[in-house]
């Protein structure tokens, strides 16, 4: 299809036999020369920074302090019992705050199904364990959810409003729905021509949202930046700068290493080692960075000085 000279794509589909609530693969074909790099970089940047999700805000457990405790008669101690509750998969059906509770009180495992509360608060993986019991105690928590953005620290949520209090455990969320996104570019033909592109995306959700929902709001987010740029609008107040380094900071985040000014020898090694985000980056111990192979003290101090430019450095 012809548009002022340039091609638009005459093919635009999801391959229905890996097609779940979970997977998707869209291919859009053919593109003008370089638009697939363009078109494929900015969904996959949107698709897993701007998307709005749910996730575990804070957590209280009956006689617990803080997150460096235990409570008698569970098998986890709270460290653990907070990782697996930042696992959950939520969807609040259109609501913006919920909240689930477990009350444990004999012997056995206990699951996300096990969980009861507001209706609308709905558990997706409904096999994610919580607790194990050994039944010389019992066990009752209480769970905050909310629809958030992007991903949000425990030691940051004073900024959004949020305070530690006795009793209450603040956790890190992660609220993009969207786990991964993978891209690649592949040569299409037009009539003689062979240099046209054609877009291959591999989109991994969480299960709250499906593949194709997921870039239909992508592609609802770019538009409406795009269009208000012929308008010429103006932001009627200034920027709150603080937000906006919190947010620039929370989208590095999700960058895959190879997004940024990492050099792409050494992204490429971080990557074979399984490490694909920033976030899987800083998460990561240097110490265990540096038995990878090919892995040098200088290649750490160059990663740390990308690092250092938003502020994050890899843990001692």
């Amino acid at each position: 299809m012809l548009y002022k000279s340039l091609y638009l794509p005459d093919m635009i589909k999801w391959e229905e036999d890996s097609l779940s609530d979970t997977f998707g693969r869209l291919e859009i074909t053919p593109l003008e020369r370089g638009f697939g790099r363009t078109l494929g970089n900015a969904l996959r940047r949107v698709l897993l920074s701007l998307l709005e999700g749910f996730a575990p805000v804070s957590l209280s457990i009956k006689g617990v302090e803080h997150q460096f405790s235990t409570v008698p008669g569970v098998i986890q101690d709270v460290t653990e019992l907070v990782l697996n509750v930042k696992s959950l998969v939520i969807n609040l059906q259109g609501e913006v705050k919920g909240t689930i509770r477990l009350n444990a009180t004999k012997k056995g495992e206990f699951t996300a199904k096990d969980l009861t509360g507001d209706k609308h608060v709905i558990i997706v993986n409904l096999d994610q364990e919580i607790a194990q019991l050994d039944g010389t105690g019992k066990l009752s928590m209480e769970i905050a959810v909310e629809k958030g953005k992007g991903y949000i620290p425990a030691d940051e949520w004073n900024i959004h409003g949020k305070e530690e209090k006795a009793g209450t455990i603040l956790l890190d969320s992660w609220f993009c729905p969207v786990r991964k996104v993978n891209y690649q570019v592949k040569s299409a033909r037009v009539g003689d021509r062979t240099d046209y592109d054609h877009l291959i995306m591999d989109i991994e959700t969480d299960g709250s949202i499906d593949p194709k929902e997921a870039v239909n709001e992508a592609c609802e987010i770019i538009i409406e930046h795009l269009q208000m740029i012929p308008a010429g609008l103006e932001p009627e107040e200034k920027p709150d700068l603080i937000s906006e380094e919190k947010d620039s900071k929370s989208d590095f985040l999700s960058f895959a290493v190879d997004d940024t000014d990492i050099p792409t020898r050494i992204a490429n090694v971080l990557k074979s080692a399984g490490i694909q985000t920033v976030r899987d980056l800083i998460e990561t111990k240097s110490a265990d960075i540096l038995k990878i192979g090919g892995f040098g003290p200088s290649s750490l101090d160059t990663v740390n000085e990308v690092l250092k430019k938003q502020n994050l450095a890899i843990d001692g």
